[in-house]
């Protein structure tokens, strides 16, 4: 049941309103997203070994690009691909990966199950996300590895272009009233949730993609400001008429600019029972 974000009682979840699966222009934000997102991804995970046999899951794994890579780079894995709703990944065709709908919030696992946990610009968006992220941990088999990747708008905040900074600036407090997201400091804290967890091994990476009006992550700016535009507009962080104006300011030929961060963190769980604490952090990738 979709919900009024001015309504009284609960708050809608990522994916109601904003962001909707049913949205027409929802798969091209995902394939945008996609190709800005998953080469620097892909560059981090392909730096470990992923034995045959290994079990992987990815939580919120949308239109399921990264599943697939996966199931296809490391034959005899097994890979699960979960998401709330499953219509992107409907036609996921590929022998070692399963689709699940699974929600992360209320659904769990045995304790030891996977090798391989990923879940990106997902944990941002719940307001729950410590207490997920320590269950997420529970499902790792000891020596298991988890990767976390979300977004933070601090460039576009300290951008100099007044109309990228309003646009972060609408995008933050639009997402953090109505779904309780942190696209601000979550990921800014990254890897203290990990570390916090007693993981290993633990290491971050930071990617910023330039901006054009050419480009993927142009689109994908273009089209995730454009979806939240009506709640903007109701939730009067951004009206209508400047939202549009915004629209034609980012599609100008001579347009360029840095508006978010992409932050990922990734940690191992220790092989023994218990769970050291390791300070030493890998800032390569």
């Amino acid at each position: 049941m979709r919900k009024d974000p001015l309504a009284g009682g609960d708050r809608p979840d990522y994916g109601d309103e904003m962001f909707a699966f049913e949205h027409p222009s929802q798969r091209e934000r995902l394939q945008a997203l996609a190709v800005v997102c998953d080469p620097p991804t892909k560059a981090v995970i392909s730096r470990w070994e992923v034995p045959p046999g290994a079990r992987c899951l990815e939580i919120g794994a949308g239109a399921g690009t990264v599943s697939r890579w996966l199931a296809r780079r490391c034959p005899g894995a097994e890979v699960t691909a979960t998401d709330t709703d499953l219509r992107f990944l409907a036609a996921l065709r590929h022998p070692g990966v399963r689709v699940l709908r699974h929600d992360v919030r209320t659904e769990d696992f045995p304790s030891g199950t996977f090798d391989l946990i990923l879940a990106r610009s997902v944990l941002c968006h719940l307001r729950e996300r410590d207490a997920v992220l320590a269950r997420m941990v529970s499902w790792l088999a000891p020596g298991g590895r988890i990767y976390v990747e979300d977004p933070s708008f601090f460039p576009a905040a300290s951008s100099s272009d007044p109309v990228v900074r309003r646009l972060g600036g609408a995008i933050t407090t639009t997402l953090a009233s109505v779904l309780g997201s942190d696209v601000e400091a979550w990921a800014r804290s990254f890897p203290a949730p990990l570390l916090g967890q007693g993981l290993v091994e633990v290491g971050v990476r930071v990617h910023c993609s330039t901006l054009t009006s050419e480009n993927a992550a142009g689109a994908a700016w273009r089209l995730s400001v454009a979806d939240l535009m009506p709640v903007m507009d109701q939730q009067g962080t951004l009206p209508e008429a400047e939202a549009v104006a915004a629209l034609a300011h980012l599609r100008r030929t001579d347009f360029i600019d840095v508006a978010h961060a992409m932050i990922a963190m990734w940690g191992v769980l220790p092989s023994g029972r218990g769970r050291e604490r390791n300070h030493a952090v890998d800032q390569t990738g």
